[in-house]
């Protein structure tokens, strides 16, 4: 139980604030205010998390569709995302997953609402979670 507190305790202190870590994937993701005020566009939101330095890294990404797919929880709703997260937005995100159909004008998309993903025409502006960590498959 001690060792567990301070493995907790120590997680917390590298990660930040800023930071929420995914005990199942691995995977750090962005929890700070800034997830639940900024929009972009498709573009505007890979090069803002490429560029993003936060709890002094700066190997951030934006999440591809399983990636972002990995902390919905689709036993709740509005939001549809996993317990342990400070920003708690019921909006749509944007993943680096390209639409097939259209890759050069659509990317996926997936709502914290209920959990559904749909493509979405790249200039539009959604929210943005960004993450760092080995790429999922």
């Amino acid at each position: 139980m001690k060792l567990l507190f301070a493995l907790t305790v120590t997680a917390s202190l590298l990660l930040g604030a800023s930071s929420k870590l995914d005990d199942r994937t691995g995977l750090v993701w962005q929890d700070n205010p800034k997830v639940e005020n900024i929009e972009k566009s498709y573009h505007e939101a890979k090069q803002y998390c490429e560029q993003l330095k936060t709890d002094g890294f700066d190997d951030w990404r934006l999440p591809t569709l399983s990636e972002l797919y990995s902390i919905v929880d689709m036993k709740r709703e509005r939001p549809a995302l996993r317990y342990g997260f400070e920003m708690r937005v019921d909006e749509w995100f944007w993943t680096a997953t390209p639409f097939a159909g259209d890759p050069k004008k659509e990317a996926w998309r997936l709502s914290m609402s209920y959990g559904e993903a749909e493509p979405s025409r790249q200039g539009r502006t959604l929210h943005v979670r960004c993450v760092r960590g080995k790429r999922m498959r």
